[in-house]
């Protein structure tokens, strides 16, 4: 039976304990201490007291402990106990006899034909706790991690060529199939134009249409439904620094609405004051249109130029001056119907919404057009007219 290494200075102590047990009972039945006995007792005694007090030893030696044990034959085994007098000298000298012996076993074991049943207990139950203590190991150790379970091969290289050819071949048919719903989602909604642009050219032409094409029908649709411009009166100003710079004008992002801040004035009038500016130096001001409360229209700067009407924005918009009568500031029906025209014109030329027609107001706080900013309903108003305007209401 092996047993631990660490455990082996417990047998061998149990073992000293138990000589000294019995040298005392020996002391005490003859009348002699340890070392006289020692001294008077016969070898074969000797023998016999260590042969029922010891233990047998099974060892496996290191190859150094080996050559020791070799380059000592024949010489005298120094005994500690022979050397040492009295009962502290022998047990010192058991001691270091039992640690040179003990460096260089490995195993232990405990000989079943030994004369002493304790030593046999305390290795029976040295053997149950290592055994328990093996079986409480494997019991707590973690599982190993289970691999994932990867995809089985195919079996051959030519099994996996199939399989991606069949994976390419539902790609492709996939992608055609996609194709094909396109291309007859697109030939009935151009079906559909056609037919709805033809029958409304049958009714207004009287057949005359037949012969054209669906790109020449849609393309006079898009153009009659194209929203023409107002009655237009330019009168450009010569270009000055203080009404007519002649600087190029970017993109139009916006376009602004203002009143002329004189009542009963003609638009021909604020188009002199602009004009009369140039001599007067007093400020610099313009615009692009002026609309007159008769509805005439009156063009001062070229659309492809910057006007002096908002300080911020004059490099990206257009800006339209309304004449009025009160000081309410409300504009007459033939200047709201004139502006209406000129702001739906204007959007559809320069792609804007209706988002992107502002009052002066909306940039820089001015109150102009003040009936417009005192009056938010009538400026909303103002724009649900332009988005809805249709060419049929043109005056």
């Amino acid at each position: 039976m092996e047993v631990p290494l660490q455990k082996r200075g417990i047998i061998m102590g149990q073992a000293q304990r138990s000589d000294r047990q019995n040298d005392l009972r020996e002391e005490q039945r003859t009348g002699y201490s340890a070392p006289r006995r020692k001294k008077q007792s016969s070898t074969g005694k000797k023998e016999q007291s260590a042969q029922r007090n010891s233990i047998s030893v099974i060892s496996m030696e290191s190859p150094r402990s080996r050559e020791r044990n070799e380059s000592g034959k024949g010489q005298r085994p120094r005994n500690g106990a022979g050397r040492a007098s009295g009962r502290g000298g022998r047990e010192n000298a058991g001691r270091r006899h039992t640690n040179r012996d003990l460096q260089g076993l490995e195993m232990w074991e405990i000989s079943r034909e030994s004369e002493n049943p304790r030593l046999m207990r305390l290795a029976d139950k040295e053997q149950v706790r290592s055994t328990r203590r093996r079986q409480d190991a494997a019991r707590n150790r973690p599982a190993p991690a289970r691999q994932p379970q990867s995809k089985p091969r195919l079996a051959s290289a030519a099994g996996r060529r199939k399989a991606k050819r069949r994976k390419e071949l539902l790609c492709r048919t996939f992608m055609l199939l996609v194709i094909a719903v396109c291309l007859v989602l697109i030939y009935q909604t151009a079906g559909a134009v056609y037919q709805m642009m033809h029958d409304k050219g049958m009714s207004n032409g009287g057949g005359k249409d037949k012969s054209k094409g669906i790109v020449e029908v849609v393309s006079e649709q898009l153009e009659k439904n194209k929203l023409k411009p107002p009655a237009i009166t330019e009168d450009f100003l010569e270009i000055n620094d203080y009404s007519r710079p002649g600087t190029g004008l970017g993109k139009v992002k916006s376009i602004f609405v203002h009143y002329t801040a004189n009542p009963g004035t003609t638009a021909q009038q604020n188009r002199s004051y602009f004009a009369n500016l140039a001599q007067t130096h007093e400020r610099s001001a313009s615009a692009h249109f002026i609309i007159g409360y008769d509805g005439e229209l009156i063009q001062c700067i070229p659309l492809e130029e910057q006007a002096y009407a908002v300080a911020t924005r004059n490099e990206d918009s257009i800006s339209i001056e309304c004449c009025y009568q009160d000081e309410e500031g409300k504009f007459t029906q033939e200047t709201y119907d004139k502006l209406v025209h000129t702001l739906a014109w204007l959007i559809q030329e320069y792609h804007l919404s209706t988002d992107d027609i502002l009052r002066h107001y909306d940039c820089g706080g001015k109150l102009c057009p003040i009936y417009y900013v005192e009056n938010e309903d009538a400026w909303d108003q103002l724009l649900a007219d332009v988005e809805n305007y249709e060419p049929e209401t043109e005056q």
